[in-house]
């Protein structure tokens, strides 16, 4: 359960948060409502079922207070009005991502969810633009609804991306600008239905309605403070200064360093409230399968040679870094001798000596002992449905070159994947609703681990198996704790002396069903314990690989790229730095 001392210390890192982040050691944060324009925020749920929730939405009470405005074109049409007020929360956002990667990843998740809950009858023109945009200037890896509304829009908007993008995000720092490019977008995309009104007289009429706006919103705060003077109604008595909870001006420092100070306070928060030991509902539907065995070799064939048709683009490049690899570790592996030995292998280079002096004692040499351990890399993909697209194209090539690579200098590699075998729960949440819905039933989905190649299996024949990343319908959801104890069990198992496990993902966890039924925080959590036992209680090296996503926060050994083509040389390089020491 939340205890009342964990609800406050909530509140007081949101609303420190949320100063350091807008730059105002003034604003005021209430909690029990939500109004993000007016600085309020749900209350924190037991068990904390809403902090993602919450975090997400007091980076955006930051935001609105750092950059809103409201001077905005505004048009007689108030379907257009009401997008146009919608796609400035937008600009808002993008500028906050852009500067701050927690805000970003905060606002995605908060953005995907609201997603998934949009009607397939509901007007998707708003959102459809918002995510078309996210998409685009930040890169983000976004679901879609299964609304053909939705989708014939974003088709349009694909089509105007070379004339609008661009003045979009120059635009950014202006709201007025921002939405008479909206304006001009709505336009072409039919949704707009009336003529433009004159740009002259409409921004005169924007700053006389703003300075009205001005005035009544300065005779009503001091209409508020007369009020509040006389004394707070008990409704009111989940605010922040009703639980004398305020932050002193001063407190919280407005810049970047205080940010990451009280962010860090908030993930530690995410570990303490609400922490449920983890476990599993039940494994009976979980699978460890070869790569060969979802498909027939026919199949298999195919999507091998559809993998090869597309490293052809990216071959070359990949290739060049591989053979720097190659170089490095045949050179670590080279033999060394001591000659003139009594005993040893016989040295041929001093047998024409004999022939000239049959009494010539025989010569031996010895080979020096090489510091070069014998090697086992295992290569951990993330087969979830993020991964969709170009990540898991790029992700099946770079394994493919760096296993041959490492393979002709006698390395032995394992590729494994993980993903589940259905969405939102599969068998395992049949039987939990046949049993009763138990309250926090844990980890509650059908696991999938994928054995693309084994380590000991020839590289010639494993490498037709990775094709198989491509194969639509395999990738589903992600459960990365577990996927990480699996490949680090199978290591355990091994008898090389080093071994180095790289994990390639594009963000946190994710499994609808497990966390619908247990805190948010479930198996994000679960993942930082399991890291921390592979860092600091095994000999495994663990590296990772984010693809768009900070994986930092995570691993200790991390690098973030944030195009899938970048993937390559990310992971060579780091393979590069673990065997030059």
């Amino acid at each position: 359960m939340l205890e009342k001392s964990d609800k406050q210390t909530i509140k007081d890192a949101l609303a420190a948060s949320a100063k350091a982040i807008s730059e105002d050691t003034e604003l005021n944060v209430n909690f029990g409502i939500e109004n993000l324009r007016q600085s309020s925020l749900p209350e924190p749920l037991q068990p904390v079922k809403n902090f993602n929730d919450l975090r997400a939405k007091s980076d955006q009470v930051a935001l609105i207070n750092k950059y809103s405005s409201d001077n905005l074109f505004t048009h007689r049409d108030a379907k257009v009005n009401e997008i146009i007020k919608d796609l400035d929360l937008t600009r808002v956002e993008l500028l906050g991502s852009k500067k701050f990667l927690g805000v970003s990843k905060n606002l995605e998740f908060l953005f995907q969810k609201n997603i998934n809950s949009l009607d397939a009858n509901e007007d998707s023109s708003s959102v459809a633009i918002s995510h078309w945009l996210r998409s685009e200037l930040l890169g983000q890896e976004l679901g879609r609804p299964d609304s053909k509304k939705f989708e014939d829009l974003y088709e349009k908007l694909i089509s105007f991306q070379e004339k609008y993008l661009g003045q979009l995000e120059e635009s950014l720092e202006s709201s007025l600008d921002f939405s008479k490019v909206i304006f001009s977008l709505l336009k072409d995309l039919e949704i707009s239905v009336d003529e433009q009104q004159p740009e002259e007289e409409n921004d005169e009429k924007n700053e006389e309605e703003n300075e009205d706006e001005s005035s009544e919103e300065e005779n009503q705060e001091e209409e508020e403070e007369t009020d509040s003077d006389d004394g707070q109604s008990d409704e009111q008595d989940t605010s922040i200064e009703d639980e004398e909870m305020d932050i002193e001006e001063g407190e919280v420092d407005a810049d970047e360093d205080s940010w990451i100070e009280n962010r860090s306070k908030l993930e530690e928060l995410l570990k303490k409230v609400g922490e449920q030991e983890y476990k599993v509902y039940t494994k009976d539907f979980d699978e460890e399968v070869k790569a060969e065995e979802l498909c027939d070799s026919e199949e298999l064939a195919r999507l091998r040679g559809r993998l090869d048709q597309l490293m052809e683009s990216s071959k070359n490049a990949i290739a060049k870094l591989a053979n720097r690899l190659q170089r490095l570790l045949l050179a670590q592996q080279n033999r060394s001798w001591e000659f003139d030995k009594e005993e040893g292998q016989l040295d041929p280079s001093k047998l024409h000596k004999i022939i000239v002096d049959p009494f010539t004692p025989l010569s031996f040499k010895i080979e020096k002992d090489s510091e070069f351990k014998d090697t086992l890399v295992s290569i951990l993909v993330d087969s979830s449905g993020s991964m969709r697209g170009r990540s898991m194209t790029t992700a099946a090539i770079c394994a493919d070159i760096i296993g041959s690579t490492l393979d002709r200098c006698n390395i032995k590699t394992e590729i494994l994947g993980f993903t589940t075998k259905h969405w939102k729960g599969g068998d395992s949440r049949k039987l939990w609703l046949e049993q009763g819905k138990i309250p926090n039933p844990g980890r509650l989905n059908d696991l999938r681990h994928i054995i693309f190649k084994p380590a000991d299996q020839a590289w010639r024949r494993g490498r037709k198996n990775l094709g198989l990343m491509l194969r639509e319908g395999l990738l589903k959801e992600n459960v990365d704790g577990e996927a990480l104890m699996w490949a680090q069990n199978r290591l355990n198992k091994r008898p090389e002396q080093r071994k180095i496990l790289m994990v390639i993902s594009d963000g946190a966890p994710v499994d609808d069903s497990t966390l619908s039924t247990n805190s948010t925080n479930y198996l994000d959590t679960h993942l930082r314990d399991v890291i921390k036992k592979v860092e600091t209680a095994s000999e495994t090296e663990l590296i990772a690989i984010g693809i768009g996503h900070d994986v930092t926060r995570y691993y200790k050994k991390a690098v973030t790229i944030h195009r899938a083509e970048e993937l390559g040389g990310a992971m060579l390089d780091q393979l590069t730095s673990l065997f030059e020491t």
